[in-house]
């Protein structure tokens, strides 16, 4: 840092979009996009939910908080300067780990083959936990991309999120590792929505029957009642964005995808405090 310049204030990096907290006090809703498997296409509709929102006129970041596996910001043709690994270890402001992404859309990179980010125990965990909420009165959305599976370094984050997005396939071990991550949460006393997408369906009926499956087996065995967000079906073009490093929505506007996927976030545009529209639930 030069000599005698302060260091940046987060909002100061917030460029292109409003840098002032909001004068009513009102803060971002955090959405947490988890799945108990990897590999069903969690990291693509986080980046491309950031996308739809920011068009339509909210402040939007997306933390990815998959510790030390971090590849959002490949799916979003970013190359992070800085990331949170340096952010923990002192080497970076807050203000200074913020990357412009597409549609506007800010970027927090957790950082890629980072042991240490990996392995981070719960003082770290917590301190990412506290940025994030330094964050939200500059935004109006934010969105934590979590890693797979049921460990802390999950759990953590899906338990500070006001809203959480579970993301599956019709894969059985897909369906079954979303059961788990939601009994996990749920034992540990998460009481907060959790909405569900199916992903790379064939049909909307394809869908529906993944979801009923979760669903009653949440309410049988935790008493917990999952809310139905959508669908996303098979479409080549998720694929060929992620060849070109770029989200699909943005690539491929007109593809069936992006289609479905502004259905999803009309779904949820109604929880984000201060929304521009009166959108209905979305339907598949």
């Amino acid at each position: 840092m030069i000599a005698g310049v302060p260091p940046p204030r987060i909002g100061d990096n917030m460029v292109e979009q409003p840098n002032q907290p909001d004068k009513t006090g009102k803060k971002a809703t955090i959405f947490a996009v988890t799945s108990g498997k990897g590999g069903v296409g969690k990291t693509s509709l986080s980046v491309n939910l950031a996308c739809e929102f920011s068009r339509r006129g909210y402040r939007t970041i997306i933390v990815d908080t998959d510790l030390g596996l971090a590849n959002a910001h490949i799916l979003a043709g970013i190359k992070p300067a800085k990331t949170l690994s340096d952010y923990i270890e002192g080497k970076a402001e807050l203000a200074q780990i913020i990357e412009n992404g597409p549609c506007k859309v800010k970027f927090i990179s957790g950082g890629s083959g980072v042991k240490e980010m990996a392995n981070l125990d719960d003082n770290g965990r917590a301190r990412i936990c506290v940025a994030i909420e330094d964050l939200s009165p500059f935004c109006d959305v934010i969105l934590l991309d979590t890693g797979a599976g049921v460990s802390r370094g999950v759990t953590d984050f899906v338990s500070m999120a006001d809203h959480t997005i579970l993301v599956t396939t019709s894969n059985f071990a897909a369906i079954a590792d979303a059961y788990g991550i939601v009994k996990v949460v749920v034992q540990d006393g998460y009481n907060k929505p959790i909405h569900c997408v199916v992903n790379r369906v064939r049909s909307p009926e394809e869908a529906e029957q993944v979801f009923l499956k979760l669903k009653g087996c949440t309410e049988r065995f935790l008493g917990f009642d999952l809310n139905w967000l959508g669908l996303l079906p098979e479409d080549s073009s998720v694929e060929g964005a992620v060849l070109k490093r770029a989200p699909f929505s943005e690539v491929f506007p007109g593809s069936v995808a992006a289609r479905y996927l502004a259905k999803l976030v009309s779904g949820l545009e109604r929880f984000v405090a201060g929304s521009k529209s009166t959108p209905q639930v979305a339907k598949s």
